[in-house]
């Protein structure tokens, strides 16, 4: 993990629950110059009479821009947030101007299930416990998964999609594990065949 290059970082999290898991991954970046940070505060964009087109294109060109990655902290709380969805939904959207992104999502809330992309993920992100098969139906992932944004879990479930899924506690403590993390997402931001279909969340619940 020597020699990890520096990528564009999006942060997306739910800033009245988990806004201290983000000043603590900027600290870290501070101290260990990990990323550069593009961010988006919720509440900034009224949707009102926008279509889901208009959210899509106002947060990819004029918030993300031109980030890479995004890093979403995921609590307990996160999958239920509109500007969470938008922003996941932006991430994977590909244009010209401003091309998919790869994605990792850092459970922030204790143990909620990891998913690791092959054996050397496995192992840097928790050599000592038994990893098993992931169950790719919906049906499932939300079961073991049910923090994840169902963007998120929508996308899981596709042969054609690799997101890795890690605790905060394995990885918050060796910076050097949060890079390669980030690394590996941003390898696979254009092999991944998104599927963006849905429709994007207009409430919080």
């Amino acid at each position: 993990m020597i020699n990890i290059p520096r990528h564009k970082v999006f942060i997306s999290y739910y800033h009245k629950d988990d806004q201290w898991y983000k000043d603590q991954l900027l600290a870290l970046n501070d101290a260990y110059n990990l990323f550069d940070d593009y961010s988006v505060h919720e509440d900034e964009i009224d949707d009102t009479g926008m279509t889901d087109e208009d959210i899509r294109q106002e947060i990819r060109d004029n918030y993300i821009k031109k980030a890479t990655v995004l890093v979403l902290l995921c609590g307990k709380n996160t999958r239920t947030r509109k500007h969470i969805d938008w922003e996941i939904h932006a991430a994977m959207y590909h244009s010209n101007a401003n091309p998919q992104m790869g994605i990792l999502v850092i459970n922030v809330d204790g143990d909620n299930g990891q998913i690791a992309c092959g054996k050397e993920e496995e192992d840097v992100i928790s050599p000592y416990i038994h990893w098993t098969p992931l169950q790719k139906d919906i049906a499932s992932l939300k079961e073991r998964y049910p923090d994840l944004p169902d963007r998120i879990i929508e996308n899981i479930a596709r042969d054609e999609v690799s997101i890795t899924v890690a605790n905060w506690n394995n990885i918050a403590n060796d910076v050097e594990k949060i890079k390669y993390l980030i690394d590996r997402a941003y390898e696979r931001r254009y092999s991944n065949k998104y599927d963006h279909s849905t429709p994007l969340r207009r409430r919080n619940s």
